[in-house]
């Protein structure tokens, strides 16, 4: 089965608030009981649908849609829903019939502003543009405010050769949503179609500033370059475009292999390697996000996700994901440490402390736990004999610079000052062109004098 490329949704978490309030309105006999179950199967089919279980998703929201046989604005959402997870899955036909069945159905203006959405995005693959055209116009009338729908009819008109009115729908998608990277892609194309390809080079840099990793406009811009007469840069951009194509099919086949073999964890952490190996980190994050998901005791999962976020700078994310893997794996003394560098660098240095000694419970030969924890003490001016017998024990089990240097360190912090040079010569010795650490023996022979 044909899977569809992901896409993020505006308003999954706008719908379960519309869901909630509509099934709070709905008669029901004994409704408090059914209540949280309905909710459920609806937060269900929302989180499926988010981490692309698309079997599970369609299952919870065909629930829904019998549950409440009596209800056409709840039966209109799970409409909508059902229809947006068939679109997902490239099978636009049913994706049609639901998003009907949802317009046909007494609704909340949001849902059928989005209905019509989807459904002219539907009509547009389709290639039947005319009901492509009357469906983003009927969207655009419930939800004037959507820059994506006077996108997708920038794309209608595009196909319709309209250009003057593809103009104007692309622009009012920039004025509406102007981080959107298709926009600015229509743009280039009718300004190429146009033969102004200076303008059309203008446009397509400007959707690359948004989405480096959009080959099809890599390949436009080859194509202009050509028409331009720069042979060079025209090569340029074709190799980007061949490099980003095979990252994109392989994408897909391993999105493809996740849907049919959903119980293999590793395929997320291969399509996760995929990602990270093009630097998309956006793209790793969500999928190993999805993996701790699908597979919540799956440890590789985890430490994928909090190196990304270690990576994004995002360092409450990392902390949080790796709190939990040291709950699935108490035992490992690296995710201790690694839970410890990350409290140190937001500054919460008694959740250090702790992570690092809880280390050392686990493993008394990580050398790594005692060196961390030493500096940390000299650093905090506390527990400085502690921090001294800590740093001794690192260089026992692992005589690097590195560790040299924080023994030096912990000898200076304590005013011990032949011990420290001792210890910091030992440290050049064997990285000599480490700047941190001849600037550590320069300090300590000041002091020494």
């Amino acid at each position: 089965m044909p899977i569809h490329r992901r896409c993020s949704h505006p308003i999954l978490k706008i719908f379960i608030l519309i869901f909630v309030l509509l099934v709070s309105l709905t008669p029901i006999p004994k409704w408090c009981g059914a209540q949280q179950e309905v909710n459920n199967w609806f937060e269900s089919g929302v989180r499926y649908l988010e981490i692309e279980q698309y079997d599970l998703a369609l299952a919870a929201f065909q629930s829904i849609e019998k549950e409440f046989a009596t209800s056409a604005e709840i039966r209109s959402l799970a409409q909508y829903y059902i229809g947006f997870v068939h679109q997902e899955l490239n099978d636009l036909s049913p994706a049609a019939s639901a998003y009907q069945k949802a317009l046909a159905l007494k609704a909340p203006q949001e849902v059928h502003g989005n209905a019509h959405l989807q459904l002219g995005i539907v009509y547009k693959s389709q290639g039947k543009l005319s009901l492509a055209e009357n469906h983003l116009k009927q969207s655009l009338i419930l939800l004037p405010a959507a820059g994506k729908a006077h996108t997708c009819l920038g794309d209608v008109y595009l196909l319709q050769r309209r250009f003057n009115a593809a103009k104007k729908a692309y622009g009012e998608g920039i004025r509406l949503a102007p981080e959107h990277t298709e926009s600015y892609y229509g743009l280039g194309r009718v300004a190429e179609m146009r033969n102004h390809f200076q303008q059309a080079m203008q446009y397509y840099d400007a959707a690359l500033v948004r989405n480096r990793y959009l080959s099809q406009v890599h390949y436009r811009r080859a194509l202009t370059y050509q028409k331009l007469g720069d042979t060079e840069q025209a090569a340029a951009a074709m190799a980007q475009f061949q490099r980003l194509k095979t990252y994109e099919d392989h994408t897909h086949r391993f999105r493809e292999a996740l849907y049919t073999n959903p119980n293999v964890p590793m395929l997320y952490i291969k399509l996760g390697e995929l990602h990270e190996a093009h630097d998309n980190l956006t793209e790793a994050a969500q999928v190993y996000e999805a993996a701790t998901q699908v597979h919540p005791s799956y440890l590789p999962a985890y430490l994928h996700l909090g190196e990304v976020f270690i990576r994004q700078r995002e360092l409450e994310k990392a902390a949080r994901v790796y709190e939990k893997a040291a709950k699935l794996a108490p035992d490992n003394s690296q995710i201790q440490i690694q839970l410890g560098v990350i409290y140190i660098n937001q500054r919460q240095f008694e959740q250090a402390i702790a992570a690092f000694q809880g280390a050392i419970a686990v493993d008394r030969t990580a050398a790594e736990a005692y060196n961390n924890l030493a500096r940390l003490y000299a650093g905090l001016g506390k527990e400085m004999q502690q921090a001294i017998k800590l740093a001794q024990q690192a260089v026992a089990l692992l005589p690097s610079a590195k560790h040299y240097d924080t023994l030096a360190y912990t000898y200076y912090r304590n005013a011990e000052y032949p011990k420290a040079l001792e210890a910091i010569n030992e440290a050049i010795a064997i990285a000599p062109n480490v700047d941190a650490y001849n600037q550590l023996r320069a300090k300590i022979q000041k002091e020494k004098k």
